[in-house]
């Protein structure tokens, strides 16, 4: 083979690469939920302040949202019935929903100049990480946030004209994360590095551990976005996390030592591998998908538009084949699933930021961090310590996990959407947070229903899908949110409980079919 793995030492060690992975998710969280602050700061300044003497929209202020001569400067405010004759208040109230809307077409922006040039990069990393190794697959990522800080610290300079200026910093900022891959990058990455020195009896276990640490990434970022608010501000959190990402960079440089030994021995003369089977777990890379006797296309890197074309066309083939007992149906189900939940999962992020800051909820970005927390934490708790448990004692069936999921799911939904208590708001969270059994539990079943040979592609097609909705998710939700938000601003939620509850219906009629595709094989612990 022209690729052999070198002896294990510490500093080849997957536990510092979790550990890494868990740091660069922490610091993703909070960057891009405090950039998404600090978007809407930037709407609200360029509409706002323009007219009103002060500054109505900075976002770093401390704990009391109360519209005062003493506390006049944050554009999350709780405007109580003693202030509304306050001609700065009745001027904010009367370009609130220009603001929302603004600030909603600036979030779509983003999202897209994020997520569509990570979506690209992540159907390339797969094969290019084995030519240039598994720790540059994880340290661009780090370098690009490490970048992205830079560009959008330069919407902070004095003077600036919120638009076009300012917003144009910010918006190149996060073109320049995506194009570095971002956590779908990095989690690809280190899946693959994990993937290499380990075996297959304890390949599971850790790439478990990766997904936990993903988890409290995300819950960890959101508590630190609601201290920073409380404390400091958005240009502290840029600081924070262009440091942790430099350590990164200089630690995969200088400290990870490369998985893979890299000869320089040339590709036509290489012995060509077979395809990976369920080995590289959720790290699947979209390589698996192409055709093997299609060597010419890896001679020539820079054909970036037939690779990508050569992925969907087998990743058509590969989910539209027919199957035996009609799993055909089931699989399509499966993998609409994934693709529907990330794409809410990816809308609702915007969308509620926006519902929250509007009235009567009006959320200081102290208050939203915590309601990511709470949410996310639970998840966390959830997926790594309760959810072993129950599968010890219960054992319960992975179509039984995701319906529960989709209906805790709906109502934290209809909570959202009808409800004006931000308690309920945040008891709904914690109910609602059991809808991380919907994405673990379609990839379950997936790996069960496909054979051994294709659940490489199977996982490789679902890491490619949920990056797509990424890049779509948010801008959908937002466009709702601004064409009913004159009308009902929780209508967005409403409508999405009422696609959940198809979802719901589907999942319901497949756990049938699948208890019948039981019943003909006569095998029982096929599917659970």
């Amino acid at each position: 083979m022209w690729t052999k793995l070198r002896k294990p030492n510490v500093r080849r060690s997957p536990f510092f690469v979790i550990i890494c992975f868990f740091l660069y998710k922490t610091t993703e969280t909070l960057l891009q939920s405090a950039t998404r602050i600090h978007i809407y700061s930037t709407a609200c300044s360029a509409l706002v302040n323009a007219s009103i003497d002060g500054n109505l929209c900075q976002d770093n202020k401390h704990k009391d949202y109360q519209f005062t001569k003493e506390n006049a400067s944050d554009f999350l405010v709780e405007v109580t019935v003693n202030q509304t004759n306050d001609p700065a208040v009745l001027y904010f109230l009367s370009k609130e929903i220009e603001i929302q809307r603004l600030a909603g077409l600036l979030l779509i922006f983003y999202r897209v100049l994020f997520n569509l040039p990570a979506t690209i990069t992540c159907l390339l990393y797969g094969s290019l990480s084995n030519k240039i190794g598994r720790k540059w697959a994880m340290l661009i990522p780090s370098f690009g946030a490490m970048m992205a800080c830079g560009w959008f610290a330069c919407s902070l300079v004095p003077r600036l004209m919120p638009i076009p200026e300012a917003i144009s910093f910010l918006l190149v900022g996060a073109l320049s994360y995506g194009i570095c891959g971002k956590s779908n990058a990095m989690s690809m990455g280190a899946n693959s590095y994990i993937t290499d020195l380990s075996n297959t009896k304890e390949r599971t276990k850790l790439l478990g551990q990766l997904l936990g640490v993903n988890c409290f990434g995300l819950c960890i970022g959101s508590g630190l976005l609601a201290l920073f608010y409380r404390y400091q501000g958005y240009a502290e959190i840029l600081m924070f996390a262009a440091s942790i990402n430099g350590l990164l960079t200089l630690l995969f440089i200088f400290v990870v030592q490369e998985s893979r030994e890299i000869t320089i021995r040339p590709i036509l003369e290489a012995q060509r591998s077979k395809p990976n089977t369920i080995e590289n777990g959720l790290g699947t890379r979209p390589r698996d998908l192409v055709n093997p006797e299609n060597d010419d296309l890896d001679r020539h890197i820079g054909n970036y538009c037939i690779k990508i074309m050569q992925v969907l066309k087998h990743s058509y083939i590969f989910i539209f084949k027919k199957r035996e007992n009609d799993m055909r149906a089931v699989l399509l189900i499966l993998f609409g699933s994934v693709l529907f939940n990330q794409m809410t999962k990816s809308g609702e992020q915007d969308a509620i930021l926006l519902f929250v800051t509007n009235k009567p909820f009006r959320w200081g970005a102290e208050t939203y961090g915590y309601y990511l927390t709470v949410y996310y934490g639970c998840m966390a708790t959830l997926l790594t310590f309760i959810l072993p448990i129950i599968e010890a004692k219960i054992c319960p069936r992975d179509t039984t996990l995701i319906v529960i999921g989709m209906t805790m799911k709906i109502a934290r939904l209809l909570s959202m959407g009808l409800s004006e208590s931000t308690v309920l708001i945040f008891v709904a969270a914690v109910a609602g947070s059991a809808a991380g059994f919907i994405s673990s539990g379609a990839r379950s079943l997936i790996s069960k229903l496909v054979n051994d040979d294709d659940v490489g592609a199977s996982f490789a097609i679902v890491s490619c899908m949920e990056t797509v909705a990424n890049l779509f998710g948010g801008s959908l939700f937002t466009a709702i949110y601004n064409l009913t938000i004159t009308v009902f601003p929780g209508a967005v939620f409403i409508i999405d409980a009422i696609l959940h509850s198809g979802m719901l219906g589907g999942f319901i009629w497949l756990r049938y079919k699948i208890t019948d595709f039981e019943a003909k094989s006569s095998s029982t612990e096929m599917v659970r």
